[in-house]
C-alpha cells in the first residue's frame, strides 16, 4: 500500500474533533441510551396515533351503529321508511330480525331490519298518495 502524505496508510480513518460528524452510525454510537426516555419514549407516538385513530374513526362508527340499532328496533307497522337501497316503503309487519314492507299497493317484500336506512317523518302538508288527484287507476286492464 502506498503511504499517505502524512505517513499514514490510505485505510486509516481520521476523526477530527473540530469537524462535524457525518453518518447515522456516528449518531447512534454517541447517543446516550438513558437520555431517550426508555420504552415510554418509544411507545408514546404509537399510543398517540392509536388515540387519534380511535377518536376519528372507531368512536363515531360505534355511535352510528348504536343509533341505527335503536332506529331498527323502534320500527312499528304503519311507519314509512327508506331502505338502504333507496326504496320507499311502509312497514306492514315487524318480526325478530326481518320486516315486511309494502312498496306499492299490494306489493310486499320481506327484508332484514338492517336493510332499513331511515325512518321518514311525515310532513304536516303531506297528502297520502291515494288521495292525490294525479293518482289514478290507469293501469287496470279493460280501460282504453
Amino acid at each position: 500500500m502506498a503511504a499517505a502524505p502524512s505517513g499514514r496508510s490510505a485505510t486509516d480513518h481520521v476523526v477530527r474533533k473540530d469537524a462535524p460528524v457525518q453518518g447515522l452510525y456516528h449518531f447512534a454510537a454517541e447517543a446516550d441510551p438513558a437520555a431517550g426516555g426508555g420504552i415510554f419514549g418509544m411507545l408514546f407516538p404509537f399510543l398517540l396515533m392509536l388515540l387519534v385513530f380511535w377518536l376519528l374513526f372507531w368512536r363515531p362508527a360505534q355511535k352510528r351503529r348504536q343509533q341505527e340499532a335503536q332506529m331498527q328496533n323502534a320500527l312499528v307497522p304503519g311507519v314509512e321508511v327508506m331502505t338502504k337501497a333507496g326504496i320507499y316503503a311502509t312497514v306492514i309487519e315487524v318480526q325478530d330480525t326481518d320486516i315486511v314492507l309494502e312498496i306499492s299497493p299490494g306489493t310486499r317484500i320481506r327484508m332484514l331490519k338492517a336493510g332499513v336506512g331511515d325512518v321518514l317523518t311525515p310532513q304536516a302538508d303531506d297528502t297520502p298518495v291515494e288521495d292525490r288527484p294525479d293518482f289514478g287507476d290507469d293501469d287496470k286492464p279493460g280501460k282504453d
